[in-house]
């Protein structure tokens, strides 16, 4: 521990972060900044992140080391610390990832935006790395995902419950969130990896529903039972029984015929 801090105070004084620099966190966040190229302000940081991360490589510092040490001490930096990770360790962004949120997994979310618009990997193989470094963190990993491969969303859904099914409900209803366009097939991804469980199961997606149609449902009624109906289509597709899904359409106004014609159409 000594040694690691005579190190920091050390880097600190060879490569001072400017007052510039130390200010962006202040008034922009890692996350609002992701989908743009790199300003200059975080060029310059960049740059002397990967000063630092040489300096470490010469004191046999590992890259999971020397992360953690900078997450640690720099974690308003999340961006230019991974993006000059990710620079000069193309192949271990695993292990960069994995030691960013260990260090701070309050910045999971924010790890996950710079990795993502990096695209330094599949979107899958990013939300696996993610959710077994900080499953607690799953829906805003499959969130972030979600957001910017949106074609992928199912895939990503199902990637985070097969490593965490505790988080299933939480990684449904964000996902379901971030692309309500999709809620069909992302319901239909969450339950395909679930076991079915009775009223649980109904409770949990009369939340669903509730979430994602609460805001139409008193402005555009019918587009508040349009979300209910996608919900219980994908139910239906994952293997819902009918009895079920007639006491989920019943708590959301719809009647006998709407929820044969949508259990009909999902099947076409």
């Amino acid at each position: 521990m000594r040694t690691t801090t005579a190190l920091i105070i050390a880097t600190s004084l060879l490569f001072p972060l400017s007052a510039s620099a130390m200010a962006i966190q202040d008034s922009i966040s890692p996350t609002e900044r992701v989908g743009y190229s790199v300003d200059e302000d975080n060029e310059r940081l960049v740059n002397t992140y990967l000063r630092m991360f040489r300096y470490y490589t010469k004191r046999n510092f590992s890259v999971t080391r020397t992360v953690r040490v900078l997450m640690s001490n720099y974690p308003q930096h999340v961006e230019p610390i991974l993006h000059a990770a990710f620079e000069r360790y193309p192949k271990n962004y695993e292990h960069i990832i994995k030691a960013a949120i260990d260090a701070e997994p309050g910045f999971t979310h924010d790890i996950m935006a710079v990795a993502m618009h990096l695209d330094i990997a599949p979107a899958t193989e990013l939300v696996r790395i993610a959710v077994e470094a900080e499953p607690a963190y799953a829906d805003q990993i499959v969130a972030e995902a979600s957001r910017v491969n949106p074609t992928q969303v199912e895939e990503l859904v199902r990637v985070a419950i097969r490593i965490e099914p505790e988080m299933a409900d939480s990684v449904m209803q964000s996902a379901s969130t971030s692309q309500p366009e999709q809620v069909e097939g992302i319901v239909h991804a969450t339950l395909s990896m679930l076991p079915a469980v009775g009223d649980y199961l109904v409770s949990s997606l009369n939340d669903l529903i509730s979430l994602i149609g609460g805001s139409n449902a008193d402005a555009n009624p019918a587009a508040g039972k349009q979300e209910a109906i996608s919900v219980i289509r994908g139910a239906y597709r994952a293997g819902m029984n009918y009895e079920e899904l007639e006491v989920l359409a019943a708590r959301h106004g719809i009647n006998d015929q709407e929820l044969a014609t949508a259990v009909k159409a999902s099947t076409n």
